[in-house]
């Protein structure tokens, strides 16, 4: 399984409350930037999966448009701000059962719950946090449960750098 994290791009701050910040222009922007990064790497998704935050589920619905992804886009509150990587890992795990339906899945919220969903996966103490509209790609041998490797990074601006 191959399980991409991708942290939300910029919001606003102009939202009555914190989870309905919506995504400025520019966030728009490298939503659409960071997901056309990821098709020309020929990232494909088999599931979509989003934290609840409006500005999550835009860019969520930015990244799968970009690479083509056109089926129904999962929320969880697994991957809120807070959220305990129990709940997270608990999540993949579910969607591990039929592995040959799910090989590929992106995962789009929020820190600090996607650094230590990183350090999680990958068997480390502490991983860096991801910056706004950036993804890490993390291959796992044996699903969840495993210990996956972090194959690469990519921000915005396309750059990418291997780990």
């Amino acid at each position: 399984m191959r399980i991409t994290l991708i942290r939300h791009a910029e919001a606003g701050d102009d939202a009555p409350r914190d989870e309905a910040r919506a995504l400025t222009a520019r966030g728009r922007q490298d939503a659409r930037r960071m997901g056309r990064a990821l098709a020309r790497r020929d990232v494909t998704f088999s599931v979509v999966v989003t934290s609840p935050l409006v500005r999550a589920v835009q860019t969520a619905e930015i990244v799968a448009a970009m690479v083509d992804y056109r089926e129904r886009i999962l929320v969880t509150d697994a991957l809120v701000p807070e959220a305990a990587v129990s709940q997270a890992v608990g999540f993949l795990t579910s969607l591990a059962r039929d592995p040959d339906a799910v090989s590929s899945v992106a995962l789009v919220a929020h820190e600090p719950i996607l650094s230590a969903l990183a350090a999680e996966l990958t068997g480390r103490p502490r991983h860096p946090p991801l910056k706004k509209a950036e993804a890490l790609r993390i291959r796992m041998e044996d699903g969840p449960q495993g210990t996956g490797a972090a194959k690469w990074r990519i921000d915005a601006r396309g750059r990418r750098e291997r780990l």
